[in-house]
């Protein structure tokens, strides 16, 4: 089982860059208003342009076709007077003729100021006809010269005003093609009213020729007849039925007057003339002919009156409907740039909406990323965790809020299931730690009895096969201290008194079960804390014995005081390790809660780096493991001030037992080992206290370390007496119910020799014992204890 919680897997990076979410949401937005924009050109300069089109045709007909027709009037006039002068020369005619030409100057030096000077260049408007106008009009005086000499013919002289009229029609004609549909229909009227009064007044010159030269020719009747029907077809196809209502009226007022009437008669008699006695034809009935002259003065009057309003009606309309193009492409361009702004203004909105929910959901998992691994902390150190309260939903029930309330749900879900290992976890620690003590419990009472066999004075026979089996029943309980250890399950510590460096150096020699090849070099004064003790010692003996394990030299013990407290430096002479073993074992020397069930197992059941880890997290430790500049590895044990204590108050020791001469131990090379007393402290742990091996404190100074290696023969001067237990004292809680081994007898003054005989030798045989057991083991790795 594992709560180790895996970080999510990311995707590797590549070459190719992508667009952000809010990189794309400009881009849309600047898509959607370029286009919005073009639309509204698009739509606008059609309509612009038409305008601009509209007024530079109203513009251009105001001042060059309102301009054009005293011109146009003038002219007809001096053809007519022209004609009459050139029928029948008199001094009458010839006065009439120059006052018609000075009338005809006037509206010509009009038509050149306005159409010219005044019109700006933007506004001239179908200008080619204007030209053609000024190109005819610059023969004007060679034309009136040959007319005052009288060197060209009538109809030459009469035929030039007549293009000249025909032009400027054809430039009304021209200015009526606007660019409307409604306008071009209203200009329809406009030129048959030109076309139909210059057939007017072609009509009234052909009969004032014909009454001046007497008689009227075949072709000049022809012509009349023509110009009758040209004017007939204008009236009634191209002005009648496309008038306005108020002009229509002033023409069918026009149309149905006694003086239309008397043309119509006139008209009529000319085509169809009465012949004389000798059977010539007449010019016209004389009677029809005689109201002539006064029914077309006041009819061409009220035609060109007709005309001058059709005109000024045509313009003024063209302006107003240039004004409505105008100002609907206004309204259009701003009504499309309000949209345009509405709509950038909304998309802008939501493209920072957008971003700022991207924002807050990115911000709650980066959250949710840094809390869940201090969720799941506190879960694995026995704290109750609401996933409700550390996870909560969002307010916000959007589609983001959908995203984050499944986002909230994962992680509740990731602290309920981490919640239910933590569980798990509690139970398996528990349930372990339970099991341990009772083992622990059941060793201790198992060594109590063999020590209480071996004290017997009839032990002898079997005083080395308990010996042995007391070793390896030691081995065990250190085992289960390991377990216990790693189950975070804490221990009451058996000590009550600080205890010296140098002899828990030695007891932690004693525990490896060869301390001849330990050299105790501690010449430092420190003290440690009783609740520190045994862990303390459980930390040094675990480095002594691997130390021991890979060597088959000398293991030394130096001491060094630092700033912050003391330091240990265990020192082997082994084969060392590679730096990544050496990486990899302070990794785990340093990360006490970081190792799991899984990285256990990965390594076979071998727990050393773990026990020794957890252990110098709980009694304020550091340990490092560092090349040794013999070849070997140095273990470097750091202990905080905070496991420090003062030195206890010495006592003096209680009187011994005379003793008998001691036989000799067992043949050895090295020094004796060190004597351990009856009341050596012990472990409370299960049903029985676990005794420990002590080194012996004989006598009040310290003693120094052997040159050939081994545990000095006493120990500090300022140890206290050793600790005694009351029965049960220290028994675990969930055991305490158990029935009570039976208490040893105590030995009588008289055995105590027998004891100490006997104890020499099984210090001897546990050594023995102890390296038998260590070469047999196969599964050696730096780290196990």
């Amino acid at each position: 089982m594992t709560t180790k919680l895996q970080r999510a897997h990311r995707a590797p990076k590549t070459g190719r860059r992508r667009l952000t979410v809010r990189s794309r949401l400009t881009l849309v937005a600047a898509v959607a208003i370029a286009a919005l924009l073009g639309l509204v050109v698009v739509n606008a300069v059609p309509d612009w342009a038409q305008q601009t089109a509209l007024r530079n045709d109203s513009a251009t007909g105001r001042l060059g076709g309102e301009a054009s027709l005293p011109l146009f009037t003038g002219a007809q006039k001096e053809r007519k007077l022209t004609a009459a002068y050139l029928a029948h020369p008199t001094a009458k005619s010839r006065a009439a003729l120059e006052k018609q030409r000075a009338a005809t100057d006037a509206g010509l030096k009009s038509f050149r100021r306005l159409s010219g000077t005044e019109l700006h260049t933007e506004e001239r408007h179908r200008w080619e006809y204007v030209e053609a106008v000024y190109s005819h009009l610059n023969t004007l005086p060679a034309v009136r010269k040959k007319v005052n000499t009288r060197t060209g013919s009538t109809d030459a002289a009469t035929d030039y005003y007549t293009t000249l009229i025909t032009k400027m029609i054809r430039f009304y004609q021209a200015l009526s093609a606007m660019e409307d549909p409604d306008l071009t229909l209203e200009t329809r009227p406009l030129v048959g009213l030109f076309y139909a009064s210059d057939a007017l007044s072609q009509q009234d010159m052909l009969i004032t020729q014909a009454r001046a030269a007497g008689h009227m020719t075949s072709a000049h009747r022809t012509d009349f007849a023509e110009a009758y029907g040209t004017g007939k077809v204008m009236y009634e196809r191209w002005i009648a039925p496309y008038l306005p209502r108020t002009e229509k009226a002033l023409y069918d007022k026009i149309t149905t007057s006694r003086d239309w009437k008397a043309l119509q008669a006139a008209q009529r008699s000319v085509i169809t003339p009465p012949a004389d006695e000798a059977g010539n034809p007449q010019i016209g009935e004389r009677s029809a002919l005689a109201r002539w002259d006064a029914s077309y003065g006041k009819i061409s009057g009220q035609i060109a009156k007709l005309n001058l309003q059709r005109t000024q009606g045509l313009l003024a309309h063209g302006f107003e409907r240039a004004d409505e193009v105008r100002n609907r492409a206004l309204l259009q361009v701003a009504t499309s740039l309000t949209a345009t702004l509405a709509i950038a203004a909304l998309i802008i909105w939501l493209t920072r909406s957008i971003s700022a929910r991207l924002r807050h959901l990115r911000t709650q998992t980066e959250d949710g990323a840094q809390r869940l691994p201090a969720v799941v902390t506190r879960l694995r150190q026995g704290e109750a965790v609401n996933p409700e309260a550390e996870f909560p939903s969002p307010d916000v029930q959007d589609e983001f809020g959908h995203v984050q309330e499944a986002l909230a749900d994962a992680q509740r879900r990731t602290v309920g299931l981490a919640a239910e290992q933590a569980a798990d976890r509690r139970g398996l620690n528990a349930f372990v730690a339970a099991t341990t003590d009772r083992t622990l419990g059941q060793i201790g009472r198992s060594l109590d009895l063999m020590q209480k066999a071996m004290t017997r004075p009839d032990a002898g026979p079997l005083l080395d096969d308990l010996i042995a089996t007391d070793g390896a029943i030691a081995a065990s309980r250190r085992h289960q201290e390991n377990l216990s250890a790693l189950t975070s399950s804490s221990q009451q510590s058996p000590y009550n008194q600080p205890k010296a460096l140098l002899d828990l150096v030695n007891d932690a020699a004693v525990e490896t079960g060869e301390p001849k090849r330990v050299r105790n070099e501690v010449d430092l004064h420190f003290h440690i804390a009783p609740q520190h003790v045994s862990g303390v010692l459980q930390v040094v003996a675990a480095l002594l014995d691997n130390g021991l394990r890979f060597s088959n030299d000398y293991v030394t013990v130096h001491s060094r005081a630092v700033v912050n407290g003391a330091a240990l430096e265990v020192e082997d002479a082994g084969g060392g390790m590679s730096q990544p073993d050496l990486d990899s074992a302070n990794r785990e020397l340093s990360q006490p809660g970081q190792a799991t069930f899984e990285d256990m197992a990965a390594r076979r059941g071998r727990l050393g780096h773990f026990v020794v880890a957890q252990l110098a997290a709980r009694h304020h430790l550091s340990v490092e493991l560092r090349r040794s500049a013999y070849g070997g590895v140095t273990a470097v044990v750091m202990i905080d001030n905070r496991a420090s204590a003062s030195a206890p108050t010495a006592q003096p020791l209680p009187a011994e037992a005379p003793r008998t001469p001691q036989p000799e131990p067992l043949a050895r090379e090295d020094a004796p080992l060190p004597r351990r007393s009856t009341s050596a402290p012990q472990t409370a742990v299960g049903d029985q206290a676990v005794p420990r091996r002590r080194a012996s404190t004989e006598t009040a100074q310290p003693a120094p370390v052997q040159p050939g290696g081994g545990l000095p023969e006493r120990t500090d001067a300022d140890a206290p007496p050793l600790p005694r237990r009351a029965a049960g004292e220290h028994v675990h809680p969930a055991l305490r119910d158990a029935a009570p081994a039976p208490a040893a007898p105590s030995p009588s003054a008289a055995d105590a020799a027998d004891v100490a005989d006997a104890w020499s030798g099984y210090q001897t045989a546990t050594h023995q014992a102890t390296q038998h057991l260590t070469h047999q083991s196969t599964d050696q790795e730096e780290g196990t204890p």
